[in-house]
């Protein structure tokens, strides 16, 4: 071998040897590049998920707040609809209510007429069994003239007090008879 093959060859590994050493330092550098590439693409991404947070939190709150106010606005047309619901039954009810009251008022004014008519007409027939039960005992207590002090003041006996009439005998009934005759047909 020759001088000019060592040189050949000596310049072939010296090529080898820049050429490799170049591709090395490129490689070196490529792969620098992508290591800050990598740590700069992280840094942005945890930056956009942070503020992505940050967004998704103040979008959350804002849903909440529109929800809360959304769920009052719900509860307060549930609790008007309830009133004006309730206040419909009961009106109904309080109708209902109202014409009972009504019909017993109206009903106990009847008994009570029904009750004073009765106790007018049981005060009439007991002054009129009292009159007669009078005019009985009168035309049974008559002095008799052999009964002591029966005398009158002149020293002669009295004259007795002339007996009542018998009633007449009439062809319809007898007052208190009718009486009762118009409290059993309920007419009084």
């Amino acid at each position: 071998m020759g001088f000019s093959t060592v040189l050949v060859i000596s310049l072939a590994a010296g090529v080898i040897l820049i050429v490799g050493g170049g591709l090395m330092m490129y490689m070196a550098n490529l792969v620098k590049s992508a290591y800050e590439i990598k740590v700069q693409i992280n840094t942005e991404v945890e930056e956009r998920l942070t503020k992505m947070g940050d967004d998704l939190d103040k979008k959350s709150r804002w849903i909440k707040r529109d929800l809360l106010e959304e769920i009052e606005k719900i509860k307060v047309a549930l609790q008007t609809d309830n009133t004006r619901k309730m206040e419909e039954l009961t009106g109904s009810l309080r109708q209902k209510v109202d014409g009972f009251e009504a019909s017993l008022h109206s009903e106990r004014v009847e008994w009570v007429k029904a009750v004073d008519q009765d106790r007018q007409a049981i005060a009439s027939l007991d002054s009129r069994l009292k009159s007669a039960a009078k005019q009985s005992k009168q035309t049974t207590e008559m002095p008799t003239p052999s009964e002591p002090g029966s005398l009158a003041a002149d020293g002669q006996a009295p004259k007795p007090a002339p007996l009542p009439a018998p009633p007449a005998k009439a062809s319809g009934p007898t007052p208190v008879g009718e009486f009762l005759q118009e409290l059993g047909n309920g007419t009084r």
